[in-house]
């Protein structure tokens, strides 16, 4: 028997999952079952949720407006910052969306901060670039070193030697300091499903 609605998703049992997860979010606002909605109706097309209620506009679209809603509540409502690199990636260059670069500069700056490894990579090539913010190379840096703490980089220095190389020594040492060692990194993927128990 499933224990989490993740078993549910992936044994094919999605319509019980996805009530699951409806139940909880509108009841109790459960912070993880609200957040796998938000993916579910963002990524509906892909993963063959179109034959079940709203999560597909048409056919083989998918409701991209109905998750906005939901990651836009989880971050109004939690300051979620699961939510909130969520709707980064809205305004980052989505084919649906208007691209803002301030706005997912802004969204993305929000979720690196409480440790999202995904956004403290984005913010360093925004900042690397000047991608909705002004450019700035301790910072860039600053946010390739945080992310490299992490599971998802962890390269350490590999890869942005070039960078680097542009700081002198005051410069490099700044965007060390910068890095908090002891961030929590927190996990944006599908999988966070397992912690929400289906009994």
């Amino acid at each position: 028997m499933a224990e989490t609605v993740y078993d549910l998703l992936i044994s094919g049992e999605r319509e019980k999952g996805i009530a699951i997860l409806r139940d909880l979010a509108e009841n109790e606002n459960n912070k993880d079952a609200m957040y796998v909605l938000g993916l579910l109706y963002n990524d509906a097309s892909s993963i063959n949720l179109c034959s079940i209620d709203d999560f597909c506009l048409g056919q083989n679209f998918s409701n991209y407006k109905e998750a906005k809603k939901i990651f836009t509540q989880l971050f109004q409502d939690f300051n979620d910052p699961r939510a909130a690199y969520a709707l980064a990636e809205y305004y980052d260059d989505h084919w649906y969306f208007s691209s803002n670069y301030k706005k997912a500069f802004k969204y993305y700056l929000f979720s690196a901060e409480q440790g999202v490894p995904e956004a403290q990579f984005n913010v360093a090539n925004m900042y690397e670039r000047g991608d909705g913010v002004k450019k700035d190379l301790i910072q860039s840096v600053r946010w390739y070193l945080q992310c490299n703490t992490t599971s998802l980089c962890g390269a350490g220095v590999d890869g942005i030697d070039d960078l680097i190389d542009q700081l002198n020594e005051n410069q490099y040492e700044l965007a060390k300091s910068l890095v908090l060692n002891d961030m929590k990194e927190v996990d944006i993927r599908i999988t966070i499903a397992r912690q929400v128990v289906s009994q």
